[in-house]
């Protein structure tokens, strides 16, 4: 009896001390070279690392948010602006396609961009002409950065606006900046400062080219 009860005991020690030598070496397998544990936190490490790395510039990417030249707030455009004379045929031949009045788009694309290609709106709105994404894919701009598909984007929406409002230039252009809801809604220019203020400063944009050839600011 006293035989088969030593051998119990034996039997269960050495049952724990297996236990324990098999969790001794999960411990290290995950703590040694080479272990999970060792290659998880590298994994991060890595990751961290990477994404502290500043990424390389791409055509028409932006930088921290401020307010550009023109006073329209914006993410800093990281790209250069439109040369106005290099640039103006292709406004004025955009113009002719869509049937606009001349001035029109050189004005609302220097008091929407100031003729930034890669400006973005701190409400989303991207590009050249400062299109919404919604408003990008209706007219088929594949590319917002793209400022000549840009330009015939914001041109056919403006051609579009100004049919809507039977010709009528500061509804369109209201509408423009604030939505043709908002211009339907209030049954005329929206009484936002900022729209009121939009409105105006593109018509003396327009007369500014009409009478000199480029649209500097008011």
């Amino acid at each position: 009896m006293l035989a088969l009860l030593i051998s119990v005991t034996m039997a269960a020690r050495d049952s724990v001390s297996r236990q324990l030598a098999a969790v001794d070496r999960q411990k290290r397998a995950l703590a040694g070279p080479g272990g999970a544990l060792q290659r998880q936190q590298s994994s991060v490490a890595r990751q961290r690392v990477a994404a502290e790395e500043p990424q390389a510039e791409q055509p028409w990417s932006i930088t921290a948010a401020a307010s550009d030249v023109w006073g329209r707030a914006t993410l800093t455009p990281n790209c250069p602006s439109l040369e106005w004379e290099q640039s103006k045929d292709r406004f004025e031949e955009a113009e002719e396609f869509n049937e606009l009045p001349s001035g029109l788009l050189g004005a609302v694309a220097s008091q929407e961009s100031g003729l930034y290609p890669c400006a973005v709106s701190k409400a989303g709105a991207t590009g050249l002409m400062q299109l919404m994404p919604a408003t990008a894919a209706q007219f088929g701009v594949g590319n917002p950065f793209d400022p000549w598909q840009s330009l015939q984007g914001g041109g056919q929406f403006l051609k579009q606006l100004l049919q809507k409002y039977d010709g009528d230039l500061k509804l369109a252009l209201g509408a423009y900046n604030a939505g043709p809801s908002r211009v339907d809604f209030y049954g005329g220019i929206p009484p936002f400062t900022e729209t009121q203020s939009y409105v105006e400063s593109v018509m003396s944009r327009m007369k500014q080219i009409t009478a000199s050839g480029s649209p500097v600011k008011p």
